[in-house]
Order: C-alpha cells, then structure tokens, then sequence
C-alpha cells in the first residue's frame, strides 16, 4: 500500500479537521489530517483560549439536541483523557429592553425541557457582582452551561485520533485537490497524499478551497478582546459565567479570567469583510472604543476599558448564520464543513461524527438544517 493513501484525507487540521479525523480514526478507517499552520495556532478560527459552551441555543432550538449531543462527547472524551475540557460555570443570555436574545434562549430551552432561571438585572447584580445591569434587563441563566477550553480539547482529539492510528500532518499547505478516478489526490507542500474519500474542513480558506462552487460564505474579521478589571475577583470563573448579551441590536459577548489576566470579550455581530490571506491581524482603537469598550465599562464595575492582550480570529459566516455540512455536488466521495459562522466549536466532537458518517457511508444524507440545497430552496 501507498505510505500516502489513507481511507480518508482531511483537508485543514483546525477545529472541525481534528474533530472529523478523530471520528473517522474511532471508525477504524485509516485517516491523515492536513494542517497548514502547527495544529493549535491562532491563524484561524480556533484561538482565544476559551470557548463559551450552552444548550438554550438563542440560534434555533433545532440545535439544541447536538449540543447535548456534544456534551456527551466532550464530558467522554474529558474522562478518557484526564484533560480539564469544560467548566459548567454557568451562562447568561441577556437581553436589553427591546431586545429578544435572551427570549429565543428560554425558548430553546423550554422547547427541550432545559434547565433554567429567568432573572431579571437586579438578581443578575446580586449573584455577579461584576455586573452592572439596569433591573429593567432580563437574562436566561443556564448552570451547566459554561466554557470549554480551547487548546486541550483540540489536542485530545488530536491524541485519540493518533492512537487509533490517524496522522496528523502540520506544516503542510494544500496547493490543489482533484477527484482522481474513485479516489482523491491533494497536492501540498509536502508531497501528494491520495485516498478514497476527502473532507475538506479548511475554516475561513473554504472561500479558495471550495471556490468552484460558489458557496455562500462572507470572512469576517473579528477582534478577541481581554479587559483590565480593578476588581479581578469579580471576573474568576466562580463567580462570573460565561455571557451573551444583546443591546441596541448589537450583540456582545464574554468569558471569566482564564489563562491570562482580563475578562475576554468581543462584538459578535458585524464584522469587517476581509480575506483569511490578508487579514488585518493588529487591533486598533476603533475596535475597542466603538462597541464593547463602552459596553464593558458601562456595564460592569471595575472594567478600565484598557486591555491586557488582544488578538483577531475570523468568522465564516453564510446568509442564514447556520452551518453548511454536506457532499460535494458532483462529487459524492467529497464532503465539506463551512460557514459555522462564530458558533460552532462547541458542536466540534458531532460536527466531526457527521463528517465522518457522510464520508464513509454511501447513503448518509445531509442534515436538511446545514445542506447546501437549502439557499436553492428558499431562493
């Protein structure tokens, strides 16, 4: 057999290539993961070091079972690895008056019998001392949700993947990929690799690598902000959950004090359009002082609006702010993940699962919620 054919190539080693290795490699096929950078990096999607993770999803209740689903998995893979991966710090959907984020979570949550509290700003200043909110503000607090951490959780996929067998190859840029015969050829930096089947997993670079067809994807630049706090007691993952917050249309969101002294936080709408070739990787003061330096200084105690590290990742958003997870069009050995559009690490273990089924089974279908032929259907 080749050294460089595998039953499967996964094309972008970041959150959902290490997720979809590790699931095809728990299928005992054979599996080599491509990775342009080194595989935990900051280049991509996947950086900051934590990640909010929550069941009453605001974005549709429709995702509310792949969360629990993904809980599962990362609670499994946590216990088999003896890896701290998620921390049920709790999470707070808030609304401003006149807004409706905190609403569509109750509404996720009440749809699949989730647990929660409705609060209202008063209560919210009670219990989390470093808020500041009106009591006029309303908030879905739910406590098992939390934050995962980043890093150990890519690389205990990562270590699961490569004790059953999988490989993982960093440093090695995809130049071209081609259907060649029954099977598929990448060519890359480090040689030509070959296999039955291809998922292409690529984050922000599915806008080249999936150019030909057409897919509906915006890359925008987005700003991960840590802020100073003189009262860093208030922000320890004791006492201050994981956030979400819409006010004025703008929708904000924050993380406790972990890894590096702060609050994280940042501006989950909007975004500047931008390219993942030419991002511009330097946070200026526009990104501070438009919307979550304000916010922050507003509505919290404590906040200086000055910032103790900063860095930029990328959304790859798509017109409904829903996933994209399916076949290639015209070619059914060629599946892809795209377009998880600033919401999608905490589903990374059944995103990969998914992946792995459509890839190795012939009659698997898309699910109708992330198929391509959904922007067909409702234009």
């Amino acid at each position: 057999m080749n050294d460089h054919h595998t039953d499967v190539l996964v094309l972008g080693g970041g959150t959902m290539g290490t997720a979809a290795g590790w699931a095809v490699a728990q299928r005992s096929q054979s599996v080599r993961v491509l990775e342009q950078f080194n595989h935990v990096h900051t280049f991509g999607s996947h950086g900051g070091i934590t990640r909010i993770f929550r069941h009453a999803y605001a974005e549709g209740a429709d995702y509310v079972p792949w969360a629990l689903r993904a809980d599962e998995a990362w609670q499994g893979l946590q216990e088999r690895t003896g890896e701290s991966l998620m921390h049920r710090v709790g999470c707070l959907d808030i609304s401003a008056p006149g807004a409706n984020h905190a609403q569509l979570a109750r509404a996720a949550a009440d749809a699949h019998g989730l647990d929660y509290e409705w609060i209202d700003g008063a209560e919210v200043r009670r219990r989390f001392p470093a808020w500041n909110i009106p009591d006029d503000w309303e908030a879905c607090f739910s406590p098992r949700a939390g934050y995962l951490e980043v890093e150990p959780a890519l690389r205990s996929m990562a270590t699961e993947m490569q004790r059953a067998g999988g490989i993982l190859e960093t440093d090695c840029r995809a130049t071209d990929w081609t259907v060649d015969g029954d099977g598929v050829r990448v060519e890359s930096t480090k040689g030509t690799f070959t296999a039955d089947r291809l998922v292409i997993t690529g984050g922000a670079w599915n806008v080249h690598l999936l150019a030909s067809i057409g897919l509906p994807l915006e890359v925008r630049r987005k700003p991960v902000l840590w802020f100073e706090s003189t009262r860093p007691e208030t922000i320890t993952p004791d006492v201050f959950p994981s956030w979400i917050a819409e006010d004025g249309g703008t929708h904000v969101y924050g993380l406790p004090q972990v890894g590096v002294p702060g609050a994280k936080a940042g501006v989950h709408s909007g975004g500047e359009p931008s390219d993942p070739n030419s991002l511009d990787r330097e946070v200026h003061d526009s990104d501070v002082q438009t919307e979550i330096g304000p916010f922050m200084t507003t509505r919290m105690h404590g906040m200086t609006g000055r910032l103790t590290q900063s860095s930029v990742c990328m959304y790859t958003m798509t017109p409904d702010e829903d996933f994209i997870i399916d076949r290639h069009p015209e070619h059914r050995n060629v599946v892809f993940a795209a377009g998880f559009s600033g919401h999608g690490f905490k589903f990374a273990p059944v995103v990969g699962q998914h992946l792995a089924e459509l890839a190795l089974d012939a009659g698997m279908e898309a699910r109708p919620l992330f198929a391509l032929d959904r922007f067909a259907r409702t234009a």
